[in-house]
């Protein structure tokens, strides 16, 4: 009798732990530090800590997609000039609670006030185990670093609180890209669109396999350029998670971290993201034919205009799940 009360007692304890941790994955748990609650460098650890738990749970690309958007909110995560940041082991700030526009510099080689390289010595204080790095940026200050491993791609991170300075004078690193068969400006028609979106697919998913992503920040980059060979007026890249999360977005910087309606449909009825990003994450690549609104033309608000739309899929680093890279063309309906 005692040995079956103790074998339910403890199969009783484990179902327990196990929704804990499936509490903790989906992200339903609350910080037990949250950024308005640091005060001292105790506080500021448990912060830092306590994101590295929730972050490390994370395990699909929609979830990870989500956790840009969720790290630049004021709340739980951010509070004022309290935040954290997901570095690359590169250097380059992946996801940016207080200042989106640092996720396209390398801040390896920035210095404080009295020339710390506060970066470099945050990395090694998380090499360490974790540790503080105090650095003066006006005033004195303290960041908390520690490294992590992606619950979704299995690769090395380094998480990082208290760490907030200008880094506007970074230069940004834009990838010496070969020009491609077809550049934006040559989109003109189907066939074109195919090559420039597949070869730019190439070109990205390379960078998403790079050795801890070290060539994605500078793909990212060269995408954003107008003018250049990836983006020219309204043809520009996009990539989302496969249930529609904006990872990438080559127009519209905001957007990324920010889920896309799925069940959004067009003037025509047409769901645009179900068919076209839902269509290539089963398919492994769709056209569509829908109505969206194209800056060049005054008027076509809320009729949108007829644009031609064509995406490809590709799974993420180990894991099953699909990300979707894709672009479009407005187009003459005559041609249609």
């Amino acid at each position: 009798m005692k040995k079956n009360t103790l074998q339910l007692r403890l199969k009783s304890a484990s179902k327990l732990v196990a929704l804990a941790a499936l509490f903790t994955a989906c992200g339903s748990a609350m910080a037990a530090t949250t950024a308005g609650q640091v005060v001292d460098r105790e506080t500021l650890k448990a912060f830092v800590e306590t994101g590295k738990a929730h972050i490390s749970a994370i395990t699909t690309p929609n979830e990870a997609g989500r956790l840009r958007q969720k790290l630049r909110t004021e709340g739980e995560w951010k509070s004022g000039s309290m935040f954290l940041i997901v570095f690359l082991k590169s250097g380059e700030p992946f996801m940016h609670g207080g200042d989106q526009a640092a996720e396209s510099r390398n801040l390896l080689g920035v210095e404080d006030d009295n020339g710390k390289l506060v970066v470099q010595e945050l990395f090694a204080a998380a090499a360490q185990g974790g540790g503080f790095v105090d650095y003066h940026d006006g005033e004195s200050k303290t960041a908390y670093a520690v490294e992590y491993i992606s619950g979704v791609t299995g690769r090395l991170f380094v998480l990082v609180g208290g760490y907030s300075q200008d880094v506007s004078h970074v230069p940004i690193h834009v990838a010496d890209l070969p020009k491609p068969a077809v550049s934006a400006s040559e989109v003109i028609d189907r066939e074109t669109l195919i090559t420039f979106v597949e070869e730019a697919a190439r070109i990205y998913r390379e960078a998403v396999f790079s050795e801890g992503y070290s060539g994605l920040t500078g793909v990212r980059n060269a995408f954003r350029v107008e003018g250049g060979y990836w983006k020219s007026g309204s043809i520009y890249l996009w990539v989302v998670s496969g249930g529609g999360v904006t990872l990438f977005h080559g127009s519209e910087q905001y957007r990324e971290g920010k889920p896309t309606d799925m069940m959004r449909t067009d003037s025509k009825g047409v769901k645009i993201a179900e068919e076209l990003i839902g269509g290539a994450r089963r398919e492994g690549k769709k056209f569509l034919n829908y109505h969206y609104d194209n800056p060049a033309i005054e008027g076509d608000e809320q009729t949108g205009s007829p644009k031609l739309g064509y995406a490809i899929s590709f799974k993420a680093p180990n894991t099953e799940h699909k990300v979707v890279i894709g672009s479009g063309i407005y187009i003459d309906t005559n041609s249609q």
